[in-house]
């Protein structure tokens, strides 16, 4: 008999083995333990369990197996600890942006053509300049519909009107909408069709929040295992949102840079080394 499970949104669906062996294996787990660790977590749960049960448990297995492939497993739940308010988010996908080559200014006042609108990002290279609004959920299940692509290619439409009429055309100027949830499908066929992008877990495709994090190991601090909330705090005032950023960092630099204690700070960096490579020469 097929297992049900409960999903964040409170939907039920059959409990897909193949779902989670990709899952596994997206976080760095060869096949063949994907495989084992999907079977055993078939076995294990019980009928209508919610999907936060089974990804405990597929978490729980897989850092057995190697502790940085749990961690991996963990990235959509690490972004939603970024919150409570979703400045933290934006900061994150700020330095998202600039590692893909974009300069970034946050939250940005600009004179539409009717009205003043705070701008969540814009971030500009040589062919683009984007403007982004970001909307950060805690709760994973919840889905950013239509409503809110409507606003957002309607702000954006009325900045674009007053940005062309002052500067050059020849950079095109697009909006964004970004979301660390999915989208409805209103959403992304209404975006779709005015040209507004979404940037959403596992949409677009290759060009997906969940890619983007994925291609350059651009995880925020949050999926260090061993970090506290106090210590969440004192990290984004000092702007390190990466993991990357600590593990670029000698010990020393970053006890300072940090402002934790030593004890703290030396455990983070730790964690943070043998889970993103150091790009220094």
């Amino acid at each position: 008999m097929a297992k049900t499970v409960i999903k964040a949104s409170g939907r039920e669906e059959d409990f897909d083995l193949q779902k989670l062996i990709n899952s596994l294996v997206r976080s760095g787990a060869p096949q063949d333990v994907a495989q084992d660790i999907a079977e055993k977590v078939g076995i294990q749960i019980s009928p209508s369990s919610h999907t936060r049960h089974i990804y405990r448990l597929a978490r729980r297995m897989l850092k057995k197996y190697n502790h940085v492939s749990g961690l991996k497993y963990s990235i959509k739940k690490a972004i939603s600890l970024l919150g409570p308010s979703g400045y933290p988010f934006e900061k994150y996908f700020g330095k998202i942006l600039t590692a893909y080559g974009y300069t970034v200014e946050l939250n940005r006042i600009i004179d539409g053509y009717c009205v003043q609108h705070e701008v969540d990002i814009v971030a500009s290279n040589d062919k683009e300049q984007c403007f982004i609004e970001c909307k950060y959920h805690t709760e994973g299940g919840k889905a950013t519909d239509v409503k809110v692509a409507l606003y957002v290619h309607s702000r954006f439409r009325d900045i674009k009107k007053a940005v062309e009429m002052k500067k050059d055309k020849t950079i095109a100027k697009q909006g964004w909408l970004v979301t660390n949830t999915r989208c409805t499908s209103d959403a992304i066929k209404y975006a779709e069709c005015v040209g507004l992008r979404i940037v959403s877990w596992r949409y677009p495709g290759e060009a997906s929040l969940e890619k983007m994090i994925e291609d350059k190991r651009l995880y925020p601090v949050t999926i260090l295992s061993s970090v506290k909330r106090q210590s969440l705090d004192m990290l984004f005032s000092n702007n390190i949102v990466l993991a990357q950023e600590i593990a670029d960092m000698d010990e020393e630099t970053f006890i300072k840079k940090s402002g934790l204690d030593a004890k703290t700070a030396r455990t983070l960096k730790a964690e943070a080394d043998k889970l993103c490579p150091c790009k220094k020469d």
